[in-house]
């Protein structure tokens, strides 16, 4: 069990609100591992099923880590619906606590 210092706070927000996702090491080692077999190529050609043109060169950058800092919302949920896995589990997001912004109208 984690202690309370270490949970990491996550504030629910709207994807459409969301410019980029920070990229990691450990992220792209978890898409190497998602990926398994699939072949750089016909993940591409996946994402492409989703409407998110992304290179097989850029997805083995991500996948390494070299000079990619950030990552697109629609990438990312993607990546989660080809590999069939949950946003937290692609964003190696494991002790966590979810808080919903208490925002009910915005006029």
């Amino acid at each position: 069990m984690t202690s309370q210092e270490e949970v990491e706070e996550i504030v629910m927000l709207p994807l459409t609100e969301v410019g980029s996702i920070r990229w990691t090491t450990a992220r792209g080692q978890k898409v190497r591992e998602l990926r398994g077999d699939i072949p750089l190529m016909a993940l591409s050609k996946r994402l492409a099923e989703f409407e998110v043109d992304i290179s097989r060169q850029y997805l083995n950058r991500m996948e390494t880590n070299t000079d990619v800092k950030n990552a697109s919302p629609e990438l990312i949920t993607a990546l989660c619906k080809v590999f069939g896995c949950t946003l937290a589990e692609l964003l190696c997001l494991k002790s966590t606590k979810i808080v919903q912004l208490g925002i009910d109208n915005c006029n």
